[in-house]
């Protein structure tokens, strides 16, 4: 029993929530590393304990009694000391206020460790008692003021930021991942639906789809599937269409071999049997010719594109003349090849082999004793050409472009034939991705053959 295996694969929308999570966390961490360098940065500290001190300044630049000027320090110092309590910071805010004779009136710790010369507004950095301080000293016509901020730890700076900052991403990320969740749930539904439509079909069913796509993003795989559907309709047609013609071609011979088989069994004399012996053989060769050229077909049809081997074209095609120049010295035919020395190309042997021998093929059946076949090879601008030439009784414009169909044969002809020699080549061709057309032939008549095929 075959289990399947959709739900241990990744969804879409499992990825989905799970790329934003990270990308919340990454924003997470980009935050704690801003709000961590935007606290804990020399000039926001200093600009921060100035405003502070400046603050208290403004407050006891209105007041003139010590008594009074000392409650308002001590209010502050309270005020600042259980900020940073709330914030979990163990040090203390550190304040001294002195007149302008710096007669201390208030100090959180002893006046000889505070004192700090210097202009009013300074900010600068000391260390007391093994703590360091970011130190502020400011003055108004009355009044000596001295504040100290406590460098917090690195460790409790982060919790403070790293709290502050998960409560607000928790909160924010299932409000931001809802909607997308429902988007993306929603946004499927069309793909689902084209889904079950495609596994609702039969078989033999290749029909356009013909849904109604709502998304823009689905109407490129749509038309993508109706267009393989119309490919795979053509292609199985074809296929019907060859099986038949085949059929069809193969029952001539074996009605000859048949009947000749029959001739040969009644016959009641050697010449009578001698005579069906011909005809059997020669329907035995047509009908392995048939056979040949079918599965020749078949094979360029079926054969997969694998790295081609490099292939000397021009050694090639004198090897096929080789052997296709007794069949023309029979009959007379003029054979000749003009070519280069070596052509080395990156072609598949097979479909080149079999372009070659049934071009050849043709251009000999149906040339005349005494005629001329003409091989032209060269490589230009890119493209291998190779041209087979005759002076031939050639093809009337009308059956040119029948004449590569497959079982077509030109009508008035007295050459045996089977059809597909043509219909092979055009194969052979469009697997090489080249371009196969008609021309005239020698002299101003005949056929001439022309193969074009990208080597770049």
């Amino acid at each position: 029993m075959i289990k399947s295996t959709t739900q241990n694969r990744p969804t879409l929308v499992r990825r989905v929530i799970l790329t934003l999570s990270a990308a919340a966390v990454l924003v997470w961490l980009v935050l704690m590393a801003f709000y961590y360098w935007q606290e804990s940065g020399p000039q926001t500290v200093d600009a921060r304990q100035r405003q502070r001190g400046e603050a208290v300044l403004m407050v006891l630049s209105q007041i003139k009694d010590p008594a009074q000027a000392q409650q308002a320090v001590a209010l502050y110092t309270a005020l600042f000391n259980s900020l940073y309590q709330r914030a979990g910071l163990p040090q203390r805010f550190l304040v001294q206020l002195t007149d302008r004779q710096e007669q201390p009136l208030f100090s959180s710790m002893p006046a000889s460790e505070l004192i700090l010369s210097g202009e009013s507004g300074d900010v600068v950095t000391g260390t007391l008692n093994g703590t360091r301080y970011q130190l502020f000293r400011g003055e108004t016509s009355d009044w000596r003021l001295l504040l100290g901020e406590p460098a917090a730890p690195a460790g409790l700076l982060l919790a403070r930021i790293s709290s502050n900052l998960t409560v607000s991403v928790l909160i924010a990320l299932p409000l931001f991942l809802l909607p997308v969740w429902f988007a993306v749930t929603r946004g499927l539904r069309p793909l689902r639906r084209l889904s079950d439509a495609i596994a609702a079909r039969g078989p033999d069913d290749l029909t356009p789809l013909a849904l109604d796509v709502t998304y823009a993003e689905l109407t490129p795989l749509t038309h993508a599937l109706d267009r393989l559907f119309s490919q795979l309709r053509a292609r199985i047609a074809r296929e019907h269409g060859f099986v038949q013609d085949a059929a069809h071609e193969l029952r001539t011979p074996i009605a000859v071999i048949a009947a000749q088989a029959h001739v040969m069994q009644r016959a009641e004399d050697a010449q009578t049997r001698g005579e069906a012996a011909t005809h059997l053989d020669a329907a035995i060769a047509r009908m392995s010719h048939l056979i040949e050229q079918l599965l020749d077909l078949a094979r360029i049809d079926a054969s997969l594109m694998t790295t081609a081997p490099l292939l000397d074209v021009a050694q090639l095609l004198r090897q096929e003349l080789a052997n296709a120049a007794p069949a023309a010295m029979a009959r007379q035919i003029e054979l000749s090849l003009e070519a280069p020395d070596q052509l080395s190309l990156r072609l598949d042997p097979q479909a080149l082999l079999s372009i070659v021998q049934n071009l050849l093929s043709n251009a000999l059946r149906y040339t005349q004793d005494g005629g001329e076949v003409a091989v032209d090879l060269s490589e230009q601008q890119g493209k291998l050409r190779l041209a087979v030439a005759d002076n031939g009784p050639g093809i009337a414009p009308a059956e040119q472009a029948l004449v590569f169909e497959r079982f077509y044969r030109v009508a008035g002809t007295d050459v045996a034939g089977s059809g597909l020699g043509l219909a092979i080549v055009t194969a052979a061709v469009a697997r090489l991705r080249g371009a196969v057309r008609l021309e005239r032939g020698l002299h101003g008549r005949g056929c001439s053959f022309i193969i074009e095929i990208p080597v770049g």
